[in-house]
């Protein structure tokens, strides 16, 4: 044996045995971890609470969350995975104690739900605390309206030539009645196509709300899309509660008016079809020498209108 071990002193000299020793002094730490790790243990585990089966009618407040401490006999290695990784437990709900606002649930009455979520050798012995509580909220039910989408890519020269159609126009949704009273419409998501030169006619979902559930996610939208084009005409400006005692001159007295028009409707827009307005009210209450211009009627089937100017010099004549 001596001489065995003086063969390879021999044979493995300096830092040839420093490497060799700390080869096997490894081997043998890393067995013992393992023989330790093998042991059965008893410890306390802090899990997450994760509550399940909520009821159809009960919302969980935003800020709800809730540890506990479970005693288990496992393995060391089953003990480092509790402690570092699977640290979450689920907690059914459903038959919870619902009084008020405050809600309560005996986690001694599933126990054995409880031990199934862990591995098949660990045993769970107890739970602290014994029993949760938490806060929550019954949904109400009420209609609200859904709102189309307010910007579509439309292909240049296209526009939307009708109203839109949505169904249902309204949808059942549920949630705390502080979040559901508030709530006067529903969203949809935009549409990604681009350049649209068709009637659109897609199924879209509802943009999601905090705590608010919807009897259906999805909508049928509609609209009809037609070829547009841009006309341009001289429209002139009147002049609203003026005293008959009293005249005025508007510098200028026309405007310039450009709209989006169907191709097919463009020839039979005049300027007849618009009024422009100036209030003379407004001069008794400003001291500048202008009068802001506003739109008082357009014809149908125009669009994305606009005018220059905005704001018109006057002169009084008495």
């Amino acid at each position: 044996m001596q001489r065995n071990f003086e063969y390879f002193r021999l044979r493995f000299p300096g830092k040839k045995r420093l490497r060799f020793f700390s080869f096997f002094f490894a081997i043998s730490f890393v067995f013992w971890i393992i023989t330790k790790l093998s042991n059965t243990y008893s410890s306390s585990v802090e899990l997450d609470v994760i509550f399940i089966d909520i009821p159809p009618i009960i919302v969980l407040d935003q800020d709800v969350a809730s540890k506990i401490k479970a005693d288990i006999t496992a393995s060391g290695f089953e003990l480092l995975v509790y402690h570092f990784f699977k640290n979450h437990i689920n907690v059914s709900i459903e038959n919870a104690e619902y009084s008020s606002n405050l809600a309560v649930i005996d986690l001694m009455d599933q126990k054995f739900s409880l031990q199934k979520q862990f591995y098949q050798k660990a045993r769970l012995n107890s739970v602290s605390p014994s029993q949760l509580n938490f806060s929550f909220s019954k949904l109400k039910r009420i209609k609200i309206p859904v709102t189309p989408p307010d910007k579509i890519n439309f292909k240049p020269g296209y526009d939307q030539a009708g109203e839109w159609v949505i169904e249902p126009d309204s949808v059942w949704v549920y949630g705390p009645s502080k979040k559901v009273t508030a709530l006067k419409r529903l969203w949809v998501e935009p549409l990604l196509e681009q350049n649209i030169d068709n009637d659109i006619e897609e199924k879209v979902k509802l943009m999601p709300v905090d705590q608010i559930r919807y009897e259906t996610e999805t909508v049928l939208i509609k609209t009809t899309v037609k070829r547009f084009t841009e006309k341009s005409i001289d429209a002139f400006i009147n002049i609203k509660n003026l005293p008959d005692s009293l005249s005025i001159k508007l510098f200028p007295q026309s405007l310039k008016v450009t709209f989006l028009v169907l191709v097919d409707k463009a020839e039979s827009i005049s300027a007849a079809d618009f009024k422009f307005s100036c209030d003379y009210n407004q001069a008794q209450t400003t001291e500048q020498n202008s009068l802001e211009v506003f739109m008082e009627m357009k014809p149908e089937g125009v669009s994305k209108v606009r005018w220059k100017s905005k704001k018109v010099d006057y002169l009084i004549r008495k």
